[in-house]
C-alpha cells in the first residue's frame, strides 16, 4: 500500500473513522469528550502499513489531532506537558 492508496475519502478509512468514533468519542490526547477524529497512534508518516490496523487509531478532537501532528506517542506525553489542552 503506498500514500495514494489510502486517504481520508476511502471507503475504507471511512469505515474504519465511523467505528472508533462508535465505540468512543473521548479523545486520548486530552481526555475529553467530542472527538470528532480518528488519530493514528503511530503516523502514516512512519508506518503507513499500520494506517488501517485497529489498534493504532483512537478518537481525538480535530485541534489535538492537529497540535500533535506527526509526532510518536512518546513525543505526545511531552506536549501534554508543556501545553493547556
Amino acid at each position: 500500500m503506498n500514500q495514494d492508496d489510502y486517504g481520508r475519502r476511502s471507503h475504507s478509512w471511512k469505515k474504519l473513522r465511523k467505528r472508533v468514533l462508535q465505540q468512543s468519542d473521548v479523545c486520548w490526547l486530552c481526555g475529553q469528550s467530542g472527538s470528532d477524529t480518528v488519530d493514528h497512534i503511530i503516523p502514516r508518516s512512519i508506518d503507513l502499513s499500520a494506517a488501517e490496523n485497529m489498534d493504532n487509531l483512537r478518537p481525538a478532537h480535530r485541534s489535538c489531532n492537529s497540535a500533535r501532528g506527526n509526532r510518536t506517542p512518546a513525543a505526545v506525553e511531552n506536549l501534554r506537558a508543556s501545553r493547556n489542552w
